[in-house]
């Protein structure tokens, strides 16, 4: 069972310890508690320490521009218990409409997988929610709402005429 870890913003992880990847193949509207419905992306990886593993389930909200990430109940599991939990993983994602594909992370490079793995946007920190935007981008809001409110009571007076 997974479940979500909310701290979790992005994964500031080395590519080094990225053991496998799966990337769906398209985007599916998703809608999560907080987040409007939109089109996300998903991801699975295990990330692998010394004999220690965790199985990461990630999600990219595209409009949001941020991540949200699903973990086993119980953390991380030894090495050896991976298999199985990587597959629930799977098919977790899978139930919500993903198709995973196997991205061959494994096989890369050391130099592309570090490459590969900073340009995925779940590594990124997420951009600034709307209450946190600027004061300019703020106020352009609020005129724009006072415009909205005289032209409706500027419609409402022409068809009460009428």
């Amino acid at each position: 069972m997974f479940i979500q870890h909310k701290q979790l913003k992005s994964l500031n992880v080395p590519a080094g310890k990225i053991a496998r990847l799966h990337s769906a193949s398209s985007r599916v509207q998703l809608a999560f508690a907080g987040y409007p419905p939109q089109l996300c992306q998903a991801y699975l990886l295990q990330i692998a320490g010394g004999n220690k593993v965790l199985i990461v389930v990630a999600f990219y909200l595209a409009e949001s521009q941020c991540s949200i990430f699903f973990v086993p109940k119980f953390g991380e599991l030894p090495a050896a218990d991976a298999e199985g939990v990587y597959e629930e993983g799977y098919s977790f994602v899978e139930s919500m409409g993903f198709a995973l594909t196997e991205t061959d992370y494994h096989l890369l490079s050391e130099q592309k997988k570090h490459s590969y793995w900073t340009a995925l946007p779940i590594c990124r920190p997420p951009r600034k929610k709307a209450e946190e935007r600027s004061a300019a981008a703020k106020y352009a809001d609020d005129e724009m709402n006072k415009l909205r409110l005289r032209s409706l009571n500027s419609l409402g007076r022409f068809l009460a005429s009428m």
